[in-house]
């Protein structure tokens, strides 16, 4: 047997299955998910109708794995920033996430205002939900944690405070993209009970 090693089907198909989750995504911020079709999605990645059937069964199934492929790289820059913070520092890592926070309400941003636009609501409600959940789960097995063992732990209920607080957030900035970056900081300092670490 001599030549190149065949590529696994499995591997094949994970790489198919992220072209039509990517073309997917591409389209939704070109036209919105209302108004995306199988065909669409086929199309942009060359391939039937029939054959996107074998890796997905509709076209919500296909918008849950285009929600976790963002929230995935959301959850990516969190651990960016987690890696980079100063341990101790809680002025700089409140100021850090809020400036993150703004990023991803940016036009480009998964948060952003175009996703809400043209039919998505109910997808953009969804996301926020599962995002806010899995942001919290990120947070409160990580820089909580720390957080925890040199100071204690200030809030009760983990999880629901940090999920009310990013949901809270992300309306805020959306509703209110002029708000001072120093009250988004202060709203969160106060929600989780940091102002006497500041």
């Amino acid at each position: 047997m001599t030549g190149k090693p065949e590529a696994s089907t499995s591997t094949i198909g994970d790489a198919r299955r992220l072209q039509i989750v990517q073309a997917a995504r591409e389209i939704c911020l070109e036209k919105g998910f209302s108004k995306i079709t199988i065909s669409d999605i086929a199309e942009r990645v060359g391939m039937t109708r029939s054959l996107f059937y074998h890796y997905f069964q509709d076209k919500d199934q296909v918008a849950d794995a285009v929600l976790d492929d963002v929230i995935s790289e959301v959850i990516a820059r969190l651990e960016e920033w987690n890696e980079h913070r100063e341990a101790g520092n809680i002025s700089k890592a409140l100021d850090d996430v809020v400036r993150l926070t703004r990023s991803l309400i940016a036009d480009e941003g998964p948060f952003s205002q175009r996703l809400i636009e043209d039919g998505n609501a109910a997808l953009y409600l969804r996301f926020i939900d599962r995002a806010a959940d899995r942001i919290s789960e990120y947070l409160c097995g990580s820089t909580v944690r720390e957080f925890e063992e040199k100071h204690g732990m200030p809030i009760r209920n983990e999880h629901e405070t940090f999920y009310t607080l990013i949901v809270g957030l992300i309306s805020l900035i959306r509703l209110h993209p002029d708000i001072d970056d120093d009250i988004v900081r202060q709203v969160a300092a106060q929600t989780l009970h940091l102002d006497k670490y500041l």
